[in-house]
């Protein structure tokens, strides 16, 4: 199955980066999502990242269920949704991605070349960076019409506010298609 929104289909959704956010950016698509059975892929190059996403997801997953915020067929769903792994070929049929790695522009850089060289030519790229402008962070891509900012606030998975930064290249069209679908998805998506 897949989640179909405008001119968006996703059946598998991307984070690169299992630090402070990613693990909360991935809760959130598999909290929303996993009713269409979207599959929410984390990576990260580093194990110890991978573990500690893991764990933090899974404690709140927890926590929400404990709590009654999920049934425990929603929580099943969303264990069961997202995969975290340190292989990039996993995320080559995503719809979209969001890079939520350091706060570094070279790093940056090089983790978007690889991703272009992964995906098809459709699937959105993002940056969750908080101060990198998007015509410095997608210098490097052929095709800067699918790449944009989307900014999540802490926590990713509760906070409603998910600011939406273009850059020069990116297409109107794919601004507004994100703006509906953050909304359609929970978020109050803010246009910058």
């Amino acid at each position: 199955m897949t989640y179909q929104f405008r001119g968006l289909t996703l059946a598998k959704v991307g984070i690169v980066g299992s630090g402070n956010i990613g693990p909360d950016i991935a809760l959130h698509f598999a909290k929303t999502l996993a009713s269409s059975n979207v599959a929410v892929v984390v990576v990260d190059v580093a194990p110890e990242a991978l573990a500690r996403g893991r764990a933090k997801l899974e404690q709140k997953v927890r926590k929400a269920r404990e709590g009654g915020a999920f049934t425990d067929r929603q929580a099943d769903a969303i264990l069961h949704a997202v995969t975290f792994t340190d292989d990039y070929a996993l995320l080559g049929d995503a719809g979209l991605i969001v890079e939520a790695a350091t706060e570094n522009l070279e790093v940056k850089k090089r983790i978007f070349a690889q991703l272009e060289s992964l995906v098809s030519a459709d699937a959105v790229l993002a940056s969750n960076s908080s101060h990198i402008e998007p015509e410095l962070i997608f210098a490097g891509l052929r095709d800067r019409r699918r790449a944009l900012v989307l900014h999540y606030f802490f926590p990713a998975e509760r906070n409603p506010v998910v600011e939406i930064v273009s850059g020069p290249d990116t297409s109107a069209t794919l601004v507004d298609d994100l703006l509906g679908f953050y909304e359609a998805i929970g978020k109050v998506p803010v246009r910058v």
